[in-house]
């Protein structure tokens, strides 16, 4: 078994309601027999914060970087593990950006 980096996007107030949502959805689109690389796989999310205020245009490439780089503060290495919760960072525009590594 693999993993692969993912990203999803959900719109509530809410951060477990959106993740819900992100997650049907991927249930929906990619199935729900496992391994499907995507957010469908996760069964937590964890909220995580910005090292600075950012748009959403740059919140987008912060969450890509901490995936293919690795990142930067040993507080956030559970993101490069495949069975840790979901990441989860809030947008200006009002919604969830989800990410992460999933098993694949």
């Amino acid at each position: 078994m693999g993993a692969r980096p993912f990203f999803a996007y959900a719109e509530a107030s809410d951060v477990q309601e959106a993740f819900r949502a992100a997650v049907a959805e991927a249930q929906w689109l990619y199935g729900h027999s496992g391994d499907t690389g995507t957010i469908a796989e996760k069964d937590a999310v964890r909220v995580v914060t910005p090292p600075r205020p950012m748009t959403d245009d740059e919140t987008c490439v912060w969450a890509e970087t901490l995936l293919n780089e690795g990142p930067d503060d040993p507080q956030l290495d559970w993101i490069e593990d495949k069975w840790a919760p979901a990441a989860a960072v809030r947008l200006n525009a009002g919604g969830w950006l989800f990410f992460g590594w999933a098993a694949s």
